[in-house]
């Protein structure tokens, strides 16, 4: 068989269609329409051409099906029967706001987007409601001949018309701020990225609305075969490397936590690692242990002041892991070998590393930090711009378990003192006179502990003067309702099923039926009154926790403590209720109700020290062996929402 007949063949087809075609368009648009036209006529014309109405069923339906002879019939039969001009007819769009060469661009109809291009070239930028092109389109759609027609379409068109000359259709951005580029890279079709990246290398680094240039998306997709394309266009001359994280590809590969990006983004641009607000920080900011390794493996001799470099907040790398609590990133930083100790490494507040993890609660970095060798006496003492050491930092964020093992350390000086002459305990002593807290308690009392003084100046005495005030922990009334409620219905139903059940309905004695099977036995009289008490009090509780939110503040506070003191009463008798009911049931049992009781009796101890040790005995500092298991027990990682030291400071500042 002769193919090379066919092929010439198939070509002479193609191109005596392509000129029938286009000389059909050329008649259609010089087509002249009758002016006289009846009342339904002028008010159809009148609605194509003032309002782009939706495009026409049977034009949709011949664009979709790519035959361009049944595409162009389908044109002039609907020019003629709605005497329009062909420039109307193009005007029409979808609800979506598609043009027909949006649609022919979508379907891929080719030779139907050619001859829309050839002769109406101004919809080549033609917007829809998304502020796609079609070539926007084309490209979602995949359609790689279709968008290699519209490129080389609006090559030769461009010069030809006005509305051209000032665009770059591979610049068009959408909605979303989305050029093509971004488009291709959003498919995965290597060959769409190809082609759109050769008309237009540069655009690879535009950043849409989202601040992400179509490198940055390569490595989000995880396309190493597209990523090391993108990669081979070098940044402009303007802007050697992407000045925001979010643009650059490192940093992409360290928020996808995928070691194999990182691994190739290094091997071909390893320059994008002395970044300003580096991928250092970032790798330290997210924990991202295994990425900071990586990074920290590649560096060269010089590149240790990448390192060594502040971020826009002043921050080195290992202040942001600190900050985070991300102890393997920080113990990689401290055994990688350093030109300076990373010790004195201080950011903008004069805060050095550990100021950084004590502030912000971060107990196994402190703890870490401490048993380095690199640290010192000095480091450890080391005042920051307003004179707070560490202690004093874990002090006004009220963090207990840091204060222990800082203030447990030997090289810790306790008798230092800020810019405000105050001392870790001067602070802790200021929150704790203003509200009454266990946190504060803790806090304290592990400051007097460590033999830290109490230096007061005048601010603090003229606040000791002040009553102090016991948080009640009622910021939400509804929820101690909802608990005072639950322990109503629950000894309420304790008495509808009571142990040991009731006679029934049928026992041969009328007077027994109904009646508790155990009323006879002295342990029953004892449940039933204790039980009482536990429904009464709680009861009360409830009306008078209803009544303070209808009271005046005095009168609201008063109601509360008394509600307190009730519920209170309810949580420590209904422990007893509940070993009447075990012995009742397991009155034959003596081993099984004596492990029930003692372990009854181990929680009781544990209800009683919470609920009088922290709300009705006076807060006095905790000693011994207590104080070590509160501080394994409580674990406090945020910081307090209002500190009244640094309101304190802040009103001082405003007067200076």
């Amino acid at each position: 068989m002769n193919y090379d007949h066919l092929q010439i063949s198939i070509h002479s087809d193609y191109a005596s269609r392509k000129q029938r075609c286009s000389e059909k368009m050329e008649e259609l648009k010089n087509a002249q329409f009758s002016s006289i036209q009846d009342a339904a006529s002028s008010l159809l014309h009148k609605e194509l051409v003032g309002e782009k109405n939706a495009v026409i069923f049977e034009l949709y339906d011949a664009v979709e099906k790519g035959d361009v002879d049944n595409f162009v019939d389908v044109l002039g039969k609907e020019c003629a029967k709605r005497k329009v001009a062909l420039s109307d007819i193009f005007d029409q769009i979808t609800g979506a706001g598609d043009s027909l060469l949006h649609v022919a661009a979508h379907f891929g109809s080719e030779e139907i987007a050619e001859l829309i291009c050839c002769h109406f070239p101004e919809l080549l930028i033609r917007r829809n409601v998304r502020g796609d092109t079609a070539l926007h389109v084309a490209v979602r759609s995949k359609n790689l001949t279709t968008i290699k027609l519209i490129l080389s379409q609006y090559a030769i068109e461009k010069s030809k018309h006005d509305c051209l000359k000032d665009k770059e259709i591979t610049r068009e951005a959408n909605e979303y701020g989305n050029t093509p580029l971004h488009e291709a890279v959003y498919s995965g079709h290597f060959g769409v990225v190809e082609e759109i990246l050769h008309a237009d290398e540069p655009v690879v680094h535009y950043p849409n609305k989202s601040n992400s240039s179509p490198l940055f998306l390569s490595v989000m997709s995880s396309d190493v075969k597209i990523l090391n394309l993108l990669l081979q266009i070098p940044f402009p001359a303007d802007q050697p490397l992407p000045q925001c994280f979010g643009n650059s590809p490192l940093h992409a590969a360290i928020r996808e936590r995928n070691p194999g990006l990182i691994r190739e983004i290094i091997g071909k641009r390893e320059e994008l690692i002395y970044l300003r607000g580096t991928p250092f920080h970032y790798a330290a900011y997210t924990g991202y242990v295994e990425g900071f390794r990586m990074l920290l493996q590649n560096l060269s001799e010089k590149s240790n002041q990448s390192l060594l470099e502040r971020n826009k907040k002043g921050n080195f790398p290992i202040h942001l892991a600190c900050k985070r609590g991300h102890v393997k990133v920080v113990e990689e930083f401290l055994r990688h070998e350093l030109p300076i100790n990373p010790y004195v490494l201080l950011n903008k507040k004069g805060q050095n590393i550990l100021h950084t993890a004590a502030k912000n609660g971060r107990t196994k970095v402190v703890q870490h930090l401490l048993r380095n060798q690199k640290i010192d006496q000095c480091a450890i003492n080391h005042r920051d711009n307003d004179g707070n050491t560490p202690l004093h930092l874990a002090s006004i964020n009220l963090f207990p378990k840091v204060l222990y093992f800082i203030a447990q350390d030997k090289r810790i000086n306790v008798n230092i003192t800020n810019n405000h002459d105050l001392t870790a305990r001067d602070i802790v002593e200021l929150e704790f006179n203003t509200q009454k807290t266990v946190r504060k308690l803790l806090a304290n009392s592990v400051l007097i502990k460590a033999g830290v003084p109490l230096k007061l100046n005048g601010m603090l005495r003229v606040q000791r003067q002040q009553p102090p005030k016991r948080d009640l922990h009622l910021k939400d009334p509804n929820t101690f309702l909802v608990v005072a409620t639950l322990i109503v219905t629950l000894t309420f139903t304790a008495f509808l099923a009571v142990p040991g059940g009731v006679y029934s309905s049928d026992d041969s004695n009328p007077k027994n039926r109904g009646m508790a099977v155990l009323a006879h036995k002295p342990l029953f009289w004892l449940f039933s009154i204790f039980n009482t008490i536990a429904m009464f009090s709680s009861a009360t509780s409830s009306a008078l926790m209803l009544l303070a939110q209808t009271f005046d503040s005095e009168l609201a506070h008063k109601a509360t403590l008394c509600a307190t003191g009730f519920l209170l009463l309810s949580f420590l008798v209904l422990p007893t209720v509940f070993w009447l009911a075990i012995s009742l049931v397991l009155d034959t049992n003596d081993s099984l109700k004596s492990v029930l009781l003692f372990l009854g009796q181990i929680c009781n101890l544990f209800l009683t020290i919470s609920l009088f040790g922290f709300n009705l005995l006076p807060f006095r500092p905790i000693r011994g062996p207590g104080l070590r298991i509160l501080i394994v027990l409580l674990d406090y990682v945020n910081k307090p929402e209002d500190s009244f030291y640094q309101k304190v400071i802040k009103d001082k500042q405003k007067f200076v």
